[in-house]
């Protein structure tokens, strides 16, 4: 009786495969070590090995140090958000691996093949997920995109090979065999998209996978050598840290006084308030209703001085409201997980599905605020957060999100009344901190940065309305009419994006 021969890579191949195994083994603990974060993005065409070359790599690695995300334009629930929702949801934190089986790319081409989305609208799309790579670049991650190519007549071969196996007859569809003869166009738009998005920090390796082997080796070795380059970097820059005195170096703004322009009027009369309020806040009622009837999403930013009344117009807001239509999400300081990601992470977690209102008692603008006030950031951290914030709005707009951004202004006599008030009143005085007070005595500070923010992300699709607040009653009335008309518009215009 003989042996029979196991069709595993002979020993002149396993050989190179095992050795380059063990070296992607130490490079990705050593890049654990160092905290560096890495994506890992697998697109492809159909019957390209994927599943079975990524099956491969992993194997290969530590199980604590990874995770897997898997895409298909047939999951149902992330079609509700904006395309780039899922992939911020998914992405590493310091010191593990994030692995795309097939990403963002995949299904904007998908809906290209299916006739959802134009071909004049495929460069909108490129140019978001542009951003979402440098986001994630310039926070410290390391990008490995492969892109895995079959011959047609290859792809055919293996389409027909999986159909004659009753066990995998079930992995190949009609929508696969229609992706075959649209074999070249598909392709040819793939290879554009991929000409279109490549970037030295975020480059693209094309692999021929008609010899799995090869392919394998290939893989292998562009993951080691992306990981070891990101290893490098780091460990020249733990060798030659910068000079904190001059990365935090305060630098004043110089531009246009926006907050001065404010005018505080007399106090609202208390009666005719509270009709107003009753009013307004049940055309908030219908509105909101129409907005889940259209399938609108609505982000609402509330930010504003310690004390300007942020939550008493939050209230007011949602009084009227189905509690199943809103969420509230109050902004702290980052948590340990938090920090381990990029910062806007945490807020794209929080971003509401179509007919659902996201309320931000608070918001991402803290990086451009305290976190540049109290030099939590670097001066090239907050300053690039401008186009990082701008580009994130940009895309929930094109989804359709509508958004408002609200400042609370009060001036600093006002805020010291309140504050004092507060210590005097039991049910208040938790609200007061050490922190508030701190905070007040860089009131100058606060008020360059503040007028910076408005300055540098006042934009059409996610405009800032500056409140006076110095009397709590005209400031809810203000807030809520333009909550009004802002859904009024959103009702009017509504559209749902492809994508």
């Amino acid at each position: 009786m003989t042996d029979t021969q196991d069709p595993t890579p002979s020993e002149s191949t396993k050989s190179p495969l095992k050795l380059l195994a063990q070296k992607l083994g130490v490079v990705q603990r050593e890049a654990g070590r160092l905290g560096i974060p890495t994506l890992v993005i697998i697109e492809g065409l159909d019957a390209s090995s994927k599943g079975k070359l990524l099956n491969q790599i992993l194997l290969e690695i530590d199980s604590r140090s990874f995770k897997v995300y898997s895409t298909h334009a047939s999951h149902e629930e992330p079609r509700h958000y904006p395309l780039l929702h899922r992939f911020w949801n998914n992405t590493p934190s310091q010191g593990k691996i994030q692995f795309y089986d097939r990403g963002p790319y995949y299904l904007v081409l998908d809906a290209w093949a299916e006739g959802k989305l134009h071909e004049d609208q495929l460069d909108q799309y490129w140019s978001d997920i542009i951003n979402f790579e440098r986001h994630l670049h310039d926070s410290g991650v390391e990008i490995v995109k492969l892109f895995l190519d079959v011959s047609k007549k290859t792809q055919a071969k293996r389409f027909r090979k999986l159909e004659e196996n009753p066990k995998t007859a079930w992995r190949v569809t009609a929508k696969d065999w229609r992706r075959h003869r649209q074999y070249r166009s598909y392709r040819d738009t793939a290879m554009q998209g991929i000409e279109t998005t490549d970037r030295d920090y975020a480059k693209w390796h094309t692999i021929d996978t008609e010899n799995f082997k090869g392919a394998l080796i290939e893989i292998y070795n562009r993951i080691i050598d992306h990981l070891q380059g990101a290893i490098n970097r780091k460990k020249k820059a733990l060798q030659s840290p910068a000079d904190k005195s001059v990365t935090h170096q305060w630098i004043p703004y110089i531009g246009h006084d926006y907050l001065g322009d404010t005018k505080f009027e007399e106090a609202m009369d208390r009666a005719k308030y509270k009709a107003a309020l009753k009013r307004k806040q049940a055309k908030i009622h219908e509105l909101v209703h129409e907005i889940h009837t259209h399938q609108i999403p609505v982000v609402i930013v509330f930010c504003g001085w310690d004390a300007a009344g942020k939550g008493g117009c939050i209230k007011r807001l949602v009084q009227s409201i189905d509690p199943r239509g809103y969420e509230v999400n109050p902004v702290a300081a980052p948590t340990k997980i938090e920090l381990s990601h990029h910062y806007l992470w945490r807020f794209w977690k929080e971003m509401p599905r179509r007919g659902k209102i996201a309320i931000f008692d608070r918001s991402w603008y803290g990086r451009v605020l305290v976190e540049r006030v109290e030099a939590l950031c670097s001066n090239k951290e907050w300053q690039a957060a401008y186009r990082e914030m701008n580009e994130m709005e940009l895309h929930l707009a094109n989804f359709g999100t509508t958004i408002l951004k609200f400042w609370l202004h009060i001036d600093k006599d006002t805020q010291l009344e309140r504050f004092e008030a507060r210590q005097l009143d039991p049910l208040k005085n938790w609200k007061i901190t050490e922190e508030d007070w701190r905070n007040r005595e860089k009131w100058e500070m606060y008020e360059d940065s503040i007028n910076e923010m408005i300055e540098k992300t006042n934009t059409d699709y996610a405009p800032w309305h500056i409140v006076p607040a110095t009397c709590k009653m005209l400031a809810r009335i203000e807030v809520l009419d333009t909550v009004i008309r802002a859904l009024k518009k959103a009702i009017k215009q509504a559209r749902k994006a492809p994508l």
